[in-house]
């Protein structure tokens, strides 16, 4: 169960879930091709500096991705507290 993943910190759909989309490992192999291309023009010292680079890019899109999630997730919260407020005011005016 996820509530109990949670719990126990076992919870990290980043490391769970890989997107399925065939455009997506098409575009990661093409960003390694275009990587490795470049890096066979480079001398040592370029090599580490795109590297780097690239880890930096890494990080930024998880953080990104993690910012996007985190939202979605307390948009959804809200949608729910608000989906329960309207049913409790359609119950009161039944009664």
């Amino acid at each position: 169960m996820i509530l109990e993943s949670m719990f126990r910190g076992n919870f990290a759909p980043m490391d769970l879930l890989y997107p399925s989309d065939p455009e997506y490992k098409k575009l990661n192999q093409e960003i390694s091709d275009l990587a490795d291309r470049l890096r066979g023009n480079l001398s040592p010292e370029n090599q580490s500096v795109l590297d780097e680079m690239l880890r930096k890019i890494y990080t930024a899109q998880c953080i990104e991705c993690e910012s996007y999630f985190c939202f979605a997730i307390a948009a959804g919260m809200q949608l729910q507290t608000e989906v329960q407020a309207q049913l409790g005011h359609f119950k009161e005016e039944e009664v």
